[in-house]
């Protein structure tokens, strides 16, 4: 029997699943802000109404991204998790404008809790998801991706930017 499973990268040894990072930096922001609480701007404050709006809209975008990415890398028959060999190249849908939909989905789920919340930590701590992401993800995606796919991937990484 063969396994239909993909098989794993080479050399792409990922600490944590790539979810798990974010998750870092909103645990990480809910212990700094009890401990060194931060006051948000006044604008912000003024005018709850508006933060509310701000973080039901990112939330919205988030998921829709998020799941319009999966959607296509599913109807390309290709693996969801990172550290698995890709079967083939998506460039379409969200993938077109962004070469990591879902990590830019994580993004602004964190930028979403942060105006649902006001907890500035979040903002403070978003650079830190980011060099989480590309350090111990994207970078060990986009060499595989490379290997695999070599001209297909190059010319896809001179059309299309790696985060927007």
């Amino acid at each position: 029997m063969t396994d239909p499973s993909p098989k794993p990268i080479d050399g792409a040894e990922m600490p944590l699943p790539p979810a798990i990072f974010p998750l870092i930096c909103v645990g990480g922001s809910y212990f700094l802000n009890k401990y060194l609480p931060l006051t948000p701007p006044s604008l912000l404050t003024a005018e709850s109404s508006f933060s509310d709006k701000v973080a039901v809209a990112l939330l919205v975008s988030a998921l829709l991204l998020i799941a319009w990415a999966i959607s296509a890398l599913r109807s390309n028959k290709t693996t969801l998790l990172p550290h698995k060999a890709a079967a083939t190249l998506v460039t379409s849908g969200p993938f077109s404008c962004s070469r990591n939909p879902i990590y830019l989905g994580f993004n602004l789920l964190l930028l979403a809790m942060f105006f649902s919340s006001l907890n500035l930590w979040l903002v403070i701590l978003l650079p830190l998801n980011i060099a989480l992401l590309q350090y111990y993800v994207i970078l060990p995606e986009e060499k595989h991706l490379s290997d695999c796919f070599k001209t297909s991937y190059k010319d896809y990484q001179s059309n299309v930017r790696r985060w927007l």
